[in-house]
């Protein structure tokens, strides 16, 4: 921000703004002690903070994965799959994720670089790479909203349920060309999805 004027000194004299150095310093800080409370990317798109059930009963296509987990901790499984994205990535096909994401910034998207604002915490309305999370219910439930360039509306959910972990991808095509791309994607999915909750459920061992 470029000041153009002295109205702040002037309205507010009995506030005494940091320098420059001191404000990176305290920036850096709060970032390494996850309290920021929200980033410029985190700002956008559609967020809702409602149920979603009768946007997902739209979708006309759905990847559904289950994996029994009533031999484990459902804290940890919860944990597993909301850490997911970030530095931590999508594990073993993450150059998928990669290569779809050099795809959406050349067409206008957003890409796969913004991360995640926090490590080890997730709230609606963060930014998950090209994901946005649009809901969260602690130790059961994460839905992601996808903001890449596609030719419809994408949704990832994951859900603890009865001793299972659910992992569901929601796709409502936009024409012709949704449905194209929903059949292009399939032998991708295969891959993807089956690693994913196999992994998360892997490490949440």
């Amino acid at each position: 921000m470029v000041i153009q004027n002295d109205n702040a000194e002037r309205y507010f004299p009995e506030i005494t703004p940091l320098s420059y150095k001191q404000s990176v310093q305290k920036a850096i800080e709060q970032i390494e002690q996850d309290q920021v409370i929200s980033r410029w990317n985190d700002v956008g798109g559609k967020v809702w903070e409602r149920d979603h059930d009768r946007e997902i009963a739209d979708a006309v296509f759905v990847d559904r994965q289950e994996r029994d987990i009533s031999y484990l901790d459902n804290k940890k499984v919860y944990e597993s799959f909301t850490s997911l994205g970030g530095e931590k990535g999508w594990f073993d096909y993450d150059w998928l994720w990669e290569l779809r994401g050099i795809f959406d910034k050349l067409i206008g998207g957003v890409g796969l670089k913004r991360g995640r604002r926090s490590e080890c915490d997730l709230r609606v309305g963060d930014c998950l790479d090209f994901w946005k999370v649009v809901e969260l219910q602690p130790g059961e439930r994460l839905l992601l909203y996808a903001q890449m360039k596609l030719p419809g509306q994408a949704w990832l959910e994951f859900k603890i349920k009865d001793g299972k972990l659910l992992q569901s991808a929601y796709f409502y095509p936009k024409g012709v060309w949704g449905r194209l791309y929903w059949y292009a994607m399939l032998p991708f999915h295969y891959f993807i999805f089956n690693n994913m909750i196999d992994r998360i459920v892997e490490r949440a061992h």
